[in-house]
């Protein structure tokens, strides 16, 4: 094919000038030998059929280099009076930037229904007065226990459960005036699965914008709090039976008091020693009170002043990820690390306090069954014992003496700690053994903080990764990891309050391991 003629736009397109016409297509832009343009004007010659394209890719030489370009064209034949085609009207416009930016429109739009339905976080997206399933991601499935035959239906027809419930109005008020609706703690009876369930729920309706700047539908995002909320309320409850107890407490201490005053007046000889114990005593007081206020102010720092802005952090960082993530672009993994770094400050937070609470010595002297205490963290566990599809086998356990919130913290991490550091494709088997040791029995790196002529000692074992026996001393150091957060989460204090709460009640703790053969950790309690 020779060039006849061309306009300057087309010589532009080439980077040529009019030395050109005259000369074969195929030398004046050799570039094009390679690609399929040569052949279907060949073929539009030859059948006489025109040819049109849109956004067609062309490769062509602009600035010294090879350059990728997006043409609209069509190809026209030319006839002579004979009706012969003797040429080929060649027409195109430079579609570039449009076919750029509907690819990278393409793949926003690809990241943002990604992220929609790889979101950890329940999302739920609904249009329309009827409120039609237009788009959801697995965790609001797994939270409705619906599968995704639902979408396309109205909700209230794919959930009838919530009919009685003002979720609908509240839906319907966002859709008609575009304002968003936050709703923390509400309690909602669900049928999961076919299965009755009642749980509380944390929830944001936000608008959903269409092109025309009007708000069509909308966004739901919800986040179940039952565990919290239920842990907050048994809180509560302890709470009052504490502040009872507290009240009965101070009756006793003055009908006591009274006592006591009665019998001092009768004790008159004895005054100036009564008066040096009871200086003593109030020196003892004073010591205490100032420790439960030092350990209150730092509860209440640690569970008000640094959480509140931490979960302010965590709730504005969802907001912006629910409705700005799509255009944050690199952004968008800046506002994930906040968000991660905000989880592992507050979980960092809570196992701190902990520990202040474990290192506050408490009466260790009440029997404390601990297949009592074992039992009851198995519940708490039930739920990763069942994902893990553990195997879990505990033998008679041994009555201590003991304060029974520390010893049930002291198995709750251990057996956390065995579920979580399993190996891959492996059932975990954990067993918990205990057995009569005499002092004198006793392997000499234990030195337990009482003597006592005889120790229960009791075995967590596990069938995980197991560790090097060389980091012995550093795992029951506070803030020791011996794994990277991104292999397994936690801060590195769980073992650190369990070697608190065995010192506590006058024993030791240690372990043994070899890389990929789980681990044993050991624990001695005065009998």
């Amino acid at each position: 094919m020779v060039i006849e003629v061309a306009n300057d736009p087309m010589l532009a397109f080439w980077e040529q000038g009019k030395n050109v016409l005259g000369k074969p297509l195929v030398e004046a832009v050799p570039e094009l030998a390679s690609q399929p343009f040569l052949t279907i004007l060949a073929e539009v010659f030859t059948t006489g059929i025109p040819y049109e394209a849109k956004g067609a890719r062309a490769d062509l030489q602009a600035n010294g280099q090879l350059n990728t370009f997006y043409f609209d064209f069509t190809y026209t034949p030319l006839r002579n009076a004979d009706d012969d085609v003797y040429a080929v009207m060649a027409m195109a416009v430079d579609v570039t930037e449009q076919v750029i930016s509907r690819q990278q429109l393409e793949a926003s739009e690809a990241f943002a229904r990604n992220l929609f339905q790889s979101s950890p976080v329940a999302n739920l997206v609904l249009l329309g007065e009827d409120m039609t399933v237009q788009t959801i991601n697995e965790g609001m499935l797994q939270m409705l226990g619906r599968d995704r035959t639902i979408i396309g239906k109205p909700l209230m027809e794919a959930v009838p459960e919530l009919q009685p419930t003002p979720l609908l109005e509240r839906l319907r008020h966002v859709l008609n005036t575009g304002t968003m609706y936050h709703q923390p703690e509400e309690q909602i009876s669900l049928v999961r699965f076919g299965q009755p369930y009642t749980g509380y729920f944390h929830y944001i309706y936000t608008p959903f914008i269409d092109t025309s700047g009007l708000p069509s539908g909308v966004v739901v995002t919800a986040i179940e709090v039952t565990t919290q909320v239920l842990a907050r309320q048994q809180v509560e409850e302890s709470e009052t039976r504490y502040r009872q107890l507290s009240q009965e407490l101070d009756l006793q201490v003055q009908q006591r008091t009274e006592e006591l005053a009665s019998a001092n007046a009768e004790l008159t000889a004895n005054n100036e020693q009564y008066a040096a114990i009871n200086q003593k005593l109030e020196e003892a007081n004073s010591l205490l009170i100032r420790s439960n206020e030092n350990l209150q102010t730092f509860a209440y720092v640690a569970s008000h002043d640094l959480q509140e802005p931490l979960r302010k952090i965590q709730q504005f960082g969802d907001l912006l990820h629910t409705q700005y993530g799509p255009y944050l672009g690199d952004g968008i993994d800046y506002l994930e690390r906040m968000q991660l770094a905000a989880s592992r400050m507050s979980t960092l937070i809570k196992d701190l306090l902990t520990f202040s609470r474990i290192s506050t010595r408490r009466d260790t002297s009440a029997p404390t069954s601990l297949n009592d205490i074992v039992a009851s963290v198995l519940i708490d566990l039930e739920l990763p014992i069942n994902e893990r599809e553990a195997q879990v086998s505990v033998s008679s356990l041994p009555t201590v003496s003991g304060d029974a919130s520390q010893l049930g913290q002291l198995f709750q991490n251990l057996l956390s700690n065995a579920l979580k550091f399993r190996r891959e494709d492996v059932v975990p088997q954990i067993m918990v053994r205990s057995e009569l040791v005499l002092a004198t029995k006793l392997p000499p790196s234990i030195k337990p903080t009482r003597q006592t002529p005889a120790y229960y000692q009791i075995d967590v074992t596990d069938n995980g990764i197991g560790f090097d026996e060389k980091y012995l001393d550093r795992i029951f150091q506070v803030f020791q990891r011996l794994h990277g957060r991104k292999q397994f989460d936690g801060t590195g204090i769980g073992l650190s309050i369990c070697e608190k709460v065995v010192t506590n009640h006058g024993g030791a703790i240690t372990a043994t391991s070899q890389p990929g053969q789980g681990a044993t950790f050991s624990i001695y309690l005065p009998v």
